[in-house]
């Protein structure tokens, strides 16, 4: 898939889901789609999502960051929108090893940033501070700071974010 066609995805789910505010109420709209959320603390997954006949059940480990948690649901949200199968099959993300990202696993994370992060409201918020000025890294730093907060995501998925948009250049 395309970008703009995971970012179309994250898009339309957002307004079926009626959701225009800032943090995205990602639980919210996981419910509007009937998705359960269970948390559990663990070494061994950040989340999972388990699908049958149509319905979902999302697996957090709720030994990590509200932050980190917030992701993973968008995350699990990518894959059960964007890899849809018939069969009820378990996705698993294991933490803390080193892992190649598959295409499906970057796509998924494109997801999650882009319903995190709509680029519409996104670009409003970078365009307010930015003010068309010239950024040193200090002011590019706080300011990723500041939107990381507002969007209740992670300082390295709002960098991304940023970067992924040409928001700001490669840090």
């Amino acid at each position: 898939m395309r970008i703009k066609e995971i970012e179309q995805r994250a898009d339309e789910l957002l307004k079926a889901a009626g959701s225009g505010r800032i943090p995205v109420p990602v639980e919210d709209i996981a419910g509007h789609f009937k998705f359960r959320i269970g948390r559990a603390p663990s070494k061994d997954f950040s989340g999972f999502v388990l699908r049958k006949d149509g319905a979902g059940l999302i697996g957090i480990n709720s030994s990590e960051s509200p932050r980190r948690q917030r992701f993973t649901i968008a995350h699990e949200l990518g894959h059960f929108f964007l890899h849809p199968s018939k069969e009820a099959f378990v996705d698993y993300r294991q933490n803390g090893k080193k892992q190649i990202r598959t295409l499906k696993e970057r796509e998924a994370d494109l997801f999650a940033a882009s319903l995190l992060m709509p680029r519409l409201e996104l670009n409003k918020d970078f365009t307010k501070i930015a003010k068309d000025a010239l950024f040193d890294e200090e002011q590019v730093a706080n300011t990723i700071s500041f939107l990381a907060n507002r969007y209740e995501v992670s300082e390295e998925a709002m960098r991304i974010r940023l970067m992924t948009l040409g928001m700001v250049a490669n840090l």
